[in-house]
């Protein structure tokens, strides 16, 4: 049976794998799969089509394929959402974009429209990234719950070590490390699926200081209701003259 982890981008769902991963691996129910592009999962799939265990698998885009798992087949679902604001922020630090390119490149639609999708599936783990790092503990006994496997606050505890921001950031340098002496060929670990700048900060409200007033209320104006559904509250912040001419300028997004 396949266990998805679909999550929001740069939101946690990593972690989540990981977490899930771990579960797993140590009861002997399954193994984790690499990373594969969604639209690789058919064939994926049917390689593994002779393994009874629980296979971990993490991707941000819900196929027809993997909806098809889900609904005729029992998969499990683990899903989690961000403020779409720290996500915009997430985004643009570890690719060096830069806001308007965010902005005008549709992206913000994209990511809330995926995850919406994942939520929606019967069945689903929904959790919320500042609630999820805060207590990593908690996630574990979640992520266990949906998959039938007994966590035990002492492993529960090892998990919530294993995964914590410092740990992550430790397994960021050594990809780093390996890259740099040839040993990997992707930009990723296979194991982890951690990039060399995966961790990019993990702050919540961290937009407020990073963001324009103007840019806030862009993003406030475009998935309030987005926003609204998923419990997070929006700012709408005052704009002097030079900060209505800025959102003017960017306009709707794409």
């Amino acid at each position: 049976m396949w266990i998805f982890c679909g999550g929001m981008f740069r939101s946690g769902s990593t972690v989540q794998y990981q977490i899930a991963s771990h579960l797993v691996e140590q009861a002997g129910l399954g193994r984790r799969v690499t990373w594969h592009s969604p639209d690789a999962f058919v064939e994926v799939r049917d390689r593994q089509r002779s393994d009874p265990g629980l296979l971990v698998f993490k991707a941000h885009g819900l196929t027809a394929a993997m909806r098809g798992e889900v609904e005729a087949h029992g998969a499990r679902v683990v899903t989690v959402h961000r403020d779409i604001r720290d996500v915009v922020v997430s985004a643009m630090r570890k690719n060096s974009w830069s806001f308007r390119h965010v902005w005008r490149s549709g992206k913000l639609r994209w990511w809330t429209r995926r995850f919406d999708e994942w939520a929606a599936m019967p069945g689903a783990l929904v959790s919320r990234y500042d609630r999820l790092v805060a207590d990593l503990a908690g996630e574990a006994g979640r992520i266990g719950r949906l998959l039938g496997i007994d966590v035990a606050p002492a492993l529960a505890a090892t998990i919530a070590a294993e995964y914590a921001i410092d740990r992550q950031r430790e397994r960021t340098a050594a990809v780093c490390d390996r890259r740099e002496r040839g040993e990997l060929a992707v930009k990723y670990d296979p194991h982890s699926l951690l990039h060399h700048n995966h961790v990019a900060c993990g702050g919540v409200g961290m937009y407020r200081g990073v963001l324009a007033p103007a840019e806030v209320r862009a993003i406030e104006d475009e998935c309030g209701a987005w926003m609204a559904h998923w419990g997070y509250s929006v700012d709408v912040p005052d704009l002097g003259i030079g900060q209505r001419l800025h959102r003017w300028s960017l306009g709707r997004a794409a």
